[in-house]
């Protein structure tokens, strides 16, 4: 069933190919286990992408699809993964990560996060430099609770992959068995 279903719904060669930035590694996309669509490839090209869309900036994608290419992991599912981290969740996941950072660190009590930059989308270099020293104010904490952070969320999303895809063969197969005896039980009825 998570077969069937993904194969449905993840994209295909041909659409990842159309993606500009995927361009650069066309020549690669044809590697086996790309787009292998079994238990393993997939958990562990969930958890690739989740790994990589912890980068910050622009680099998730690009990290995901090296990766997904060196450890020939499933690479849609690996470019899924790194959307866990988007304007919706980032700023939660940041400061979740600066406050494991922090008590890892020996902090007694939650500092707050040092102030956001202005921010002026119209002078985009002073933007630029303006998150980047922000993000380089974070600092140890961030970096430690970050690495911790995307090493769990990772193994996570590969035991949930695991968990799912489990529980949808052991329903199918469940199902199977009844249907089974539904007809050796109609067959019985007949003959009698």
């Amino acid at each position: 069933m998570p077969k069937k279903f993904l194969r449905r719904v993840l994209p295909s060669r041909e659409t990842i190919e159309r993606i500009p930035i995927s361009r650069r590694f066309t020549n690669r996309l044809d590697r086996p286990g790309l787009w292998d669509v079994a238990r393993e490839p997939v958990a562990i090209g969930l958890a690739v992408g989740v790994l990589c869309g912890m980068i910050p900036g622009p680099l998730q994608m690009i990290a995901a699809v090296t990766l997904a290419c060196l450890l020939r992991v499933n690479l849609p599912m690996a470019l899924i993964g790194t959307f866990l981290t988007n304007p919706i969740t980032i700023v939660p996941i940041y400061m979740l990560a600066y406050g494991i950072g922090q008590s890892l660190n020996g902090a007694s009590q939650w500092h707050e996060l040092p102030a956001m930059p202005v921010t002026d989308w119209t002078q985009l270099t002073e933007s630029l430099h303006a998150w980047s020293a922000w993000v380089a104010s974070l600092g140890t904490p961030w970096l430690l609770g970050m690495l911790i952070l995307s090493l769990s969320l990772a193994a996570i999303s590969y035991c949930w992959v695991q968990l799912i895809w489990r529980g949808c063969r052991f329903w199918s197969l469940r199902c199977v068995r009844v249907q089974r005896r539904n007809r050796i039980t109609q067959i019985n009825k007949a003959i009698m």
